[in-house]
């Protein structure tokens, strides 16, 4: 191949390519006016109507089906996850972190049995528990996103006949449960890991800075032992960044829940919104974990009723209400979808027919 060729083949890949990119920043602007158009549909009478579909779709059984599934693909997970850190000494201090943060949002009673199989998990290192644990956990997860797909399948209202075959359903269920599993990585390096980075990344940022204007005659010392303590940036940015991590994972457990929304059911409506209910599922996923967290410290006496087993009933109630709660995310995206469809064909009318 000539240089001439090749500089007309790389020309013409370049403009395909600045197409591309012309239409999606045209698509921008558009895609954020519908976004924020979600919201003003949000009253009560979409409320109702959610609450009204939600009680007719058996969306609390259906999650409780999802419940129960996350609880048999949880613990294998937790054993790939803890098996995989335990093999590297390097990362003991992050999984003590992870405990921390997630004190946060988990009870303290599933806190308990979690730490109970990390101990366990630290003391016995086997390559092997790894691969089998995660194959396995891949496969129950994928379990849960079969029981979301379906429930999924249920608030679209689609059709017997239009629904996808068993395997088609197991294999986009395995992908969507491995991109959940490849975006919780993310989330997690994110919280637990990118402090590190953050603080080692503002402490070079001053060595950078202190260095560059360091008089000449002191220019040795600077370099031997830089005076970064005094840096603004080595004393903001961590802090700033601690308080930013959570929102940064609730956009990716957003991200997730949006995902779930667009592959789950076998069909939907083109214009039926996405990213809008999975933030408002997120945002609410958080808060009751929050306030369940709560009422099991301070009320909840699940130990004292229902004995050894009262932590795995805690733990089936947080599932069952994260499942719900990304239901009923699903449901008020189909619920402003209709609504949206309705204004816009009433619209279309001619004003006598309105």
């Amino acid at each position: 191949m000539s240089l001439e060729q090749a500089a007309e083949k790389t020309a013409d890949a370049l403009i395909v390519v600045y197409r591309h990119l012309k239409a999606i920043l045209r698509k921008i602007p558009k895609g954020i006016f519908h976004f924020f158009r979600f919201f003003l549909y949000i009253n009560w009478t979409t409320l109702k109507e959610v609450v009204i579909c939600t009680a007719e779709q058996r969306l609390n059984g259906l999650s409780a089906e999802m419940a129960y599934n996350s609880t048999l693909a949880l613990f294998p997970a937790l054993l790939s996850i803890i098996a995989a850190i335990s093999l590297s000494d390097s990362l003991q201090n992050t999984l003590q972190e992870m405990g921390t943060l997630l004190a946060v949002v988990v009870p303290q009673e599933v806190q308990v049995q979690i730490s109970t199989v990390w101990e366990r998990m630290l003391i016995t290192r086997s390559e092997e528990l790894f691969s089998f644990s995660f194959l396995v956990s891949i496969w129950l997860f994928s379990g849960v996103i079969g029981s979301a797909m379906v429930a999924l399948n249920h608030i679209h209202r689609v059709p017997r006949e239009r629904l996808r075959s068993f395997w088609e359903d197991k294999l986009i269920a395995i992908a969507l449960a491995i991109g959940t599993i490849l975006l919780l990585i993310v989330a997690c390096g994110l919280v637990f890991i990118s402090d590190v980075v953050v603080e080692i990344l503002a402490r070079k940022s001053c060595i950078l800075e202190t260095v560059g204007t360091c008089p000449l005659d002191q220019i040795k010392d600077c370099l031997e032992q830089p005076p970064v303590q005094q840096c603004l940036l080595l004393k903001t940015l961590p802090s700033t960044w601690k308080q930013l991590r959570w929102p940064i994972a609730l956009g990716i457990v957003a991200t997730n829940f949006a995902l779930i929304y667009r592959f789950g059911p076998s069909q939907r409506q083109p214009e039926t919104p996405l990213v809008p209910g999975a933030i408002l599922a997120a945002i609410l996923w958080a808060v009751i974990s929050n306030l369940f967290r709560l009422y099991v410290t301070h009320f909840g006496n699940y130990n004292i009723t229902y004995g050894a087993i009262g932590a795995f009933i805690i733990l089936l109630l947080w599932l069952y209400i994260a499942s719900l709660v990304m239901l009923i995310g699903a449901q008020v995206n189909v619920t402003v979808g209709e609504a949206m469809r309705r204004r816009k064909s009433q619209a279309s009318l001619p004003s006598s027919l309105r």
